[in-house]
């Protein structure tokens, strides 16, 4: 019988039996937000380091057991499985306003008709899913000694005001299809008040005015428009927004064109949008001409690159990008898989995005993949498989028809070469630019950046434009000046190295590992880890080049190795992306990497002996 209800939506607050409970400490109730959005127990030791990331791991678990008993001592009720390794919300005890936001949704999402087109039921739903909707997830709620707590809340903001942002525009449009206009108006506004610089929410808004009258109102509308985005972005509205304006200046506007602007694609499996992205103009650019805009287009893009370079990242931007919605109006599909992927639950969650109700009870994979593939045969989408540790792992996903397109990602150069149609179908994610990474660590410690400029731009050369890198060191830096402490020491053991192995990364960069928190060692050890053990050895023994950056021939890899032939380990290492050819028979690690294998040294070599 549920007795405990948690309130996550707006400030938090906990009731139980009907009254609120005062709860003294911020953690505590960042302790319940964090169990109640989890979908698995989670490690004491990850929740530890998730809210005390500056104590030691003894004092944070001393914290954590002082601060779920401030949690649950007020309450008489066992709302809360706690063993000796995980913590875990018991779904029976508690109820939670934003599971049961996302609830509604999959009830509505289950409906037998096409995702823009609401039933009676539907509009029901949505306007239950409203009620709960108070205000933005822990709005006014913040750690201010947590940067990764404060960047998994504001996922979970940014997730859920996106699914706010889609009901609103599906009751607005809704409701104009029925010729409802004051009250599409009211749902189109508050779609606006989302991302006031959203032009489709301008669009519908001038549509509507329009519509019903309001010509001026609607012109009006397009102003405002055009001031926002120059004074934001210092763009000019879209083409499409522009003919719109255009049109119901010269009195050519119809109603009836409002059904027809920007749908909603039809079929949707997105990851969460990345919260900080520096530099990738380009490399956006790039693959968006090999996906057909403004380019020739190739129906397979493998995107290869170092651990840590960005690969999930920017193919969440590929999947959330305008430019690609229009581009694939049919929408996009996204997988993540990684080394010991879940194949059934991924290639599951597509078939549901297209409402394949007749798999069967348990369908194999094989029958989900060939009814996908028959349902995508004439549709234009985007299919994005990422981070591929075996190329078998990638073929039940290769469902598009001839007007689709597949990006891949993977970090292992056997696994790009094995999938990607000629060596052309590949595109190495670059490391950012000097510039660009400057620019990445200000946004994440400006007063750093500000107060030595001569040390920060030395720290970017050497961690060597890796944006993992950078955001670790940047979040290290923050957290020593939030507590007023003086921050050059930090500098140079950033510099050195071994700080940033041990920290944890940002939340958002971990990709299928989001659910933990790994150190930045961990993570690159997943790597090293498939190699066999004398092949871990001498990618440890390549930790003793200096980096800045660590070039060497086969010459030298010999003499480290003692190998009369050195080629085959090289080709090996090369194959799962720890190597990088850079010409002239010589090979370059990344600095990070070369950190790691020194790291590696002592526990490799000895245990060979």
């Amino acid at each position: 019988m549920t007795v405990v209800r948690l309130y996550l939506f707006g400030a938090p607050r906990i009731e139980f039996e009907g009254q609120e409970i005062k709860v003294e400490r911020r953690k505590a109730l960042a302790l319940a937000a964090y169990l109640a959005m989890a979908e698995q127990p989670q490690s004491r030791d990850v929740v530890a380091g998730l809210l005390w990331p500056d104590l030691d791991h003894e004092h944070a678990r001393s914290a954590l057991r002082s601060t779920l008993r401030a949690l649950t001592t007020p309450i008489a009720a066992d709302w809360i499985e706690a063993d000796r390794n995980t913590l875990a919300l018991k779904p029976e005890m508690a109820w939670v306003d934003v599971n049961t936001f996302t609830d509604l949704l999959i009830q509505r999402s289950s409906h037998d008709h096409d995702n823009d087109s609401l039933c009676a039921d539907c509009v029901t739903l949505y306007q239950q899913a409203l009620d709960l909707y108070r205000s933005d997830f822990l709005s006014g709620f913040h750690l201010p000694d947590s940067m990764e707590y404060s960047d998994w809340q504001r996922s979970q903001s940014d997730w859920l005001r996106r699914e706010l942002a889609g009901i609103m525009r599906r009751l607005a449009y809704h409701e104009a299809k029925n010729e409802h206009f004051e009250q599409a108006i009211v749902y189109a506004r508050r779609w606006l008040s989302l991302d006031e610089l959203h032009e489709p929410a301008h669009q519908l808004l001038m549509q509507l005015f329009a519509s019903s009258g309001q010509r001026s109102a609607a012109l009006r509308q397009y102003q405002q428009c055009v001031d926002l985005l120059k004074l934001e972005l210092a763009s000019p509205p879209e083409d499409e927004t522009t003919h719109l304006y255009e049109s119901i200046l010269h009195n050519q506007f119809s109603k009836t064109q409002i059904s027809g602007l920007n749908p909603a694609p039809s079929i949707s499996a997105l990851p969460p949008l990345p919260s900080l992205v520096v530099g990738r103009v380009d490399a956006l650019q790039t693959i968006r001409q090999r996906l057909g805009i403004g380019g020739d287009g190739r129906p397979v893009t493998m995107i290869q690159g170092w651990p840590g370079v960005g690969k999930s990242t920017i193919v969440a931007l590929i999947a959330h990008d305008p430019e690609i919605a229009r581009h694939f109006p049919d929408g996009v599909l996204w997988a993540s898989l990684g080394e010991d992927p879940d194949i059934s639950g991924e290639i599951s969650t597509w078939a549901s995005a297209l409402k394949l109700s007749d798999v069967g009870h348990a369908p194999r994979i094989e029958e989900m993949s060939a009814q996908i593939t028959a349902a995508l045969r004439e549709k234009r989408i985007l299919l994005i498989v990422d981070d591929i540790w075996q190329a078998e792992h990638a073929a039940p996903f290769r469902v598009g028809g001839q007007s689709s397109a597949l990006i891949m990602t993977t970090r292992l150069n056997d696994v790009a070469s094995a999938l990607a149609p000629t060596a052309e179908d590949i595109y190495r994610l670059p490391v950012l630019t000097e510039t660009a990474g400057l620019e990445l660590l200000s946004k994440l410690t400006p007063q750093t950046t500000a107060q030595y400029p001569t040390e920060t731009r030395e720290l970017i050369r050497d961690l060597e434009g890796l944006p993992l890198a950078i955001h670790v060191a940047g979040r290290l830096l923050q957290s020593e000046v939030r507590l007023g402490w003086g921050i050059s020491d930090l500098l140079v053991e950033l510099r050195e190295g071994a700080k940033l192995l041990l920290a944890q990364p940002p939340s958002d960069m971990l990709g299928v590992s989001r659910d933990t928190l790994p150190t930045v060692a961990a993570l690159l050890k997943r790597s090293t880890d498939a190699l066999e053990p004398e092949m871990r050895v001498r990618f440890a023994l390549l930790g003793l080049f200096v980096p800045k950056p660590a070039t060497f021939d086969l010459e030298a890899m010999a003499a480290t190795w003692d190998t009369s032939d050195p080629r085959p380990p090289a080709r090996k290492l090369v194959d799962h992306g720890l190597l990088e050819p850079v010409g002239g028979g010589r090979f370059q690690m990344h600095a990070l990497l070369v950190l790691h294998a020194r790291s590696l040294l002592e526990t490799e070599l000895g245990s060979l002996e």
